[in-house]
């Protein structure tokens, strides 16, 4: 069994998924994780939109990309390919919290955090999409996925079976020590 700082060494962010679902057992497992990470206060505000729809998952994939366009961004890859945001993962969480919530972006970076490790520990991947907050953009992507008017996408992560295996690269070493 690895120890935690070993988990937390050999987390990596997958871009690259394997065409192939994630039982349910082991997306309410995740999901578990995502629940038991701190909440600031102990609010715990935080709601899980969990999407396993491909086809879903390609319209909210899509709405990105046009709140890019709007604004004027460039897509990376050749020209005219579909850009994927979620990177084929067969499952995308997104997390909402209330808008007055001040600490919904912290809240939810916890809980993607517990995700990230204990998808890393049972052997699949996981990436944080920061981009997904764009999805606010599109007022029917919203419904669609049953985001109400109080609510704010603060944070998503895609999870599933990973199609690469990318090198860790070294983290650099960023502490001031005091004392």
């Amino acid at each position: 069994m690895k120890t935690l700082m070993e988990i937390i060494k050999a987390r990596k962010s997958i871009r690259a998924y394997q065409d192939k679902p994630l039982p349910k057992k082991v997306v309410k497992d995740i999901l578990e994780a995502a629940k038991y990470a701190p909440t600031a206060r102990n609010l715990q505000q935080l709601e899980y939109k969990v999407i396993t729809n491909k086809d879903l998952i390609n319209k909210l994939s899509a709405g990105i990309a046009a709140a890019l366009q709007k604004e004027g961004m460039p897509l990376k890859g050749p020209p005219g390919a579909k850009p994927d945001f979620f990177h084929g993962a067969p499952l995308l969480i997104i997390i909402i919290a209330p808008k007055d919530n001040h600490f919904g972006l912290s809240d939810s970076a916890l809980a993607v955090q517990n995700v990230m490790l204990y998808t890393t520990s049972i052997d699949l991947g996981s990436c944080f999409i920061g981009m997904a907050r764009l999805i606010e953009k599109d007022k029917d992507l919203l419904k669609m996925i049953n985001i109400a008017d109080n609510m704010s996408i603060v944070a998503a992560v895609i999870c599933g079976y990973p199609a690469e295996d990318p090198a860790s690269r070294e983290k650099k070493q960023t502490a001031e020590y005091f004392g």
